[in-house]
């Protein structure tokens, strides 16, 4: 698990990038080799030149062209290039801890992706920017069990080019590899890239991926359109993809996140990813999932003026009851699984996540909404920053149950942080890291939110018009509007309209940690709900948490496989049955999976229910954040308990620069304020 960290200053968005260099000129690139013919052959005519023969013959990063004669033609592939591609994937175990079973990852190596229709074992660029229909290229080869449309070993740059008709099929894997394998991976139903996919006024729609259906993760299905370690997405259509497997995720996007290159960060800008869907057992991310560099890493997936709408994660159809009990459901729009993610100036609306509900031994959710950050024993995840973005109508469904908003879940996340100027409809802070004493995390408040602009519950007709929605007419959904033209972007209305500043700004954030003198009592958490009746007015509060806490604590069974009831323990042995014994015991990295700790984290998710129970005037969906923490305690040694100091500071933590140009590459205004979301209102 990532150390937690103090950050002084953040900046939002880095705009620009410093080179370096010698004095030596680069070599002059090898001219464009020209496509002139829809044809899929390897061996051409003399004088013809296909895709399939031009990519052969390319040389590392030599441009790929097209004759204007070919301009909004189709090239129907039909020949598979390879039925086992070798692409790096992740090689998973497992290994059991107090807590119950963990899954790391062992590293990556060459795995089976079985079959490609094209294929390519070096930096590939295919630029179709002078036509101006573009290029399509379409798998034509029958859909049982299909191929994927292009698999890269190495760096791709697509411009201008619709891919359509691709499909990974999990099938039974006859290739050795280091790492034995039953099945090919199911991965990237139009692109594979392990290296960096850069997609430029792309549309990848109706691809699919299908998986197997073994309980094992590093079989999983990902990516219904795009698979690869880094993207960089601008002005692309990501629709009507599906994914189906045990494990899917990423509906549309799949992003590893840098796991096998130096960079960091994949962008998705300009972009719409709509009307994709995932169906499985274990699903995340119907949308976009982003794996941040993969575990134990903190790399960053950045999404700027997106829409992202009408996904689905749902169930696999036909699975048996016993089955559905074991399942997760999340992320109906985006789903984080490990690193960082900003977003700003998006709109995610829509996305719906159904599923069978269930809760763990900590009451963590199995089902999670729009936004979703993963929640664990292992926690992996680093902040989340959201700005100048809507997020509302997302639902969960459960099946046979209640229908529910939730917009964002923010799951075990080290911090949430508002950029400022958001519209949420519903906030689930229910299971964010909780507070520690740990020197220098400055966690107290790790909530974030709410900054200037900021507005949650609001309903999604209040923001966006949902009638004036703008659809594509070509591409059909297969997510939550399955059936119907997939959306491409909404314009915001009402308290959406003329709020983000059209300059830089800097906002303040609150942090806060204690310490406890060698030989000192701790007894923060008695202190705590001291303060939180007496300033908030709430008489007996403090009692009656307590004595229900330690009546939890009682009763708990830290070991169902061991008959009678069975208490948490602390590191000595000794069983932690009142608030006094519950503390953070540490390790730093790795202490949310540690049993000691969970009576730890117990108390502040059960003190969240209670605060939320009690309607505190003035507490939003938040409850202790930085405003709170303000008001509950200041800088120096505690009244209470001279053993204990508090260290609280508020200032300036993030600088945030105005995107210049919408979704639609319309000019934000300069001399007013802009809109909330993806586009500017016409």
């Amino acid at each position: 698990m990532p150390r937690m960290r103090a950050v002084t200053v953040v900046a939002f968005l880095l705009l620009g990038a410093c080179g370096g260099g010698g004095n030596s000129p680069a070599p002059a690139p090898a001219p464009a080799l020209v496509v002139n013919s829809l044809l899929d052959s390897a061996t051409p005519a003399a004088g013809t030149t296909t895709l399939r023969s031009a990519l052969a013959q390319a040389a590392s990063g030599q441009a790929i062209t097209f004759d204007a004669a070919l301009d909004g033609g189709t090239i129907a592939l039909s020949i598979v290039a390879n039925e086992h591609t070798l692409l790096k994937g992740e090689v998973m175990g497992i290994r059991n801890e107090p807590s119950g079973p963990v899954s790391y990852l062992i590293g990556y190596f060459d795995r089976d992706y079985g079959r490609s229709a094209l294929e390519a074992r070096k930096d590939v660029v295919i630029d179709a920017s002078s036509l101006p229909r573009g290029i399509t290229l379409a798998w034509a080869g029958g859909a049982q069990p299909g191929a994927r449309v292009l698999a890269v070993d190495g760096d791709l740059s697509l411009t201008n080019v619709s891919i359509t008709g691709g499909s990974s099929v999990a099938a039974a894997n006859t290739v050795t590899t280091a790492h034995p394998q039953p099945w090919t991976l199911a991965r990237g139903g139009a692109l594979a890239v392990w290296g960096t996919a850069r997609l430029t006024n792309c549309k990848l729609y109706d691809n699919r991926v299908s998986g197997d259906f073994e309980q094992s993760r590093d079989r999983g299905a990902f990516g219904g359109a795009v698979y690869a370690d880094l993207v960089v997405m601008k002005g692309c259509v990501v629709s009507g993809n599906s994914v189906l497997g045990a494990g899917a995720a990423g509906g549309g996007v799949y992003s590893v996140g840098g796991a096998g290159h130096s960079g960091t960060t994949s962008t998705i800008d300009q972009s719409t990813i709509s009307g994709n869907r995932i169906s499985g057992l274990f699903t995340y991310g119907a949308g976009v999932y982003s794996d941040g560099g993969s575990i134990g890493e903190s790399k960053r997936l950045r999404l700027t003026n997106t829409t992202i709408a009408r996904n689905l994660v749902e169930p696999a159809p036909g699975l048996p009851p016993f089955l559905l009990a074991m399942g997760y459901w999340r992320g109906g729009g985006v789903y984080m699984s490990n690193g960082y993610m900003e977003i700003q100036n998006c709109t995610i609306v829509e996305n719906e996540v159904r599923g069978v509900p269930r809760t763990d031994s900590l009451g963590r959710r199995n089902l999670a909404g729009g936004i979703a950050a993963t929640v664990g024993n292992a926690h992996a995840v680093e902040d989340l920053i959201i700005g100048s973005s809507v997020v509302a109508g997302n639902t969960v469904q459960e099946v046979g149950g209640v229908r529910y908003a939730q917009d964002i879940y923010t799951g075990s996340l080290f911090y949430f942080r508002s950029a400022g100027y958001n519209r949420i409809g519903a906030l689930d802070f229910s299971h964010i890291l909780v507070p520690v004493g740990e020197p220098g995390w400055a966690s107290l408040s790790r909530r974030h939110y709410p900054q200037n602009g900021d507005a949650d519950g609001v309903a999604l007709v209040d923001v966006i018009d949902v009638v004036g929605v703008t659809r594509s007419n070509s591409i059909l959904s297969v997510g939550a509007d399955s059936g119907s033209f997939a959306v491409l972007h909404y314009p915001p209305l009402g308290s959406a309209l003329g709020q983000v500043p059209n300059s830089s700004y800097e906002l303040s954030e609150t942090l806060g940690e204690y310490a406890v003198a060698r030989g000192a009592t701790d007894d923060f958490l008695e202190i705590v709900l001291r303060r939180i009746e007496s300033h908030y007015g709430l008489p007996g509060f403090a009692a009656d948490f307590q004595a229900d806490f330690e009546t939890f604590l009682r009763t708990v069974d830290a070991d169902s496989a061991t008959s009678g009831t069975q208490p948490y323990v602390d590191p000595s042995g000794v069983p932690i049955l009142t608030l006094a014994a519950t503390a953070y015991f540490g390790p730093a990295q790795t202490w949310p999976q540690e049993l000691e700790n969970y009576p730890y984290i117990e108390f502040w998710h059960r003190l969240d229910e209670a605060l939320a129970a009690a309607s505190v005037p003035g507490m939003g969906p938040e409850l202790l954040g930085g405003a709170a923490w303000r008001q509950l305690f200041s800088t120096g040694q505690l009244n209470e308990n001279q053993g204990i100091t508090v260290t609280m500071s508020t200032r300036p933590r993030l600088s945030v620069s105005p995107l210049g140009v919408d979704q639609l590459g319309r000019t934000r205004p300069t001399a007013s304020s802009a809109d909330i979301g993806a586009i500017e209102a016409p």
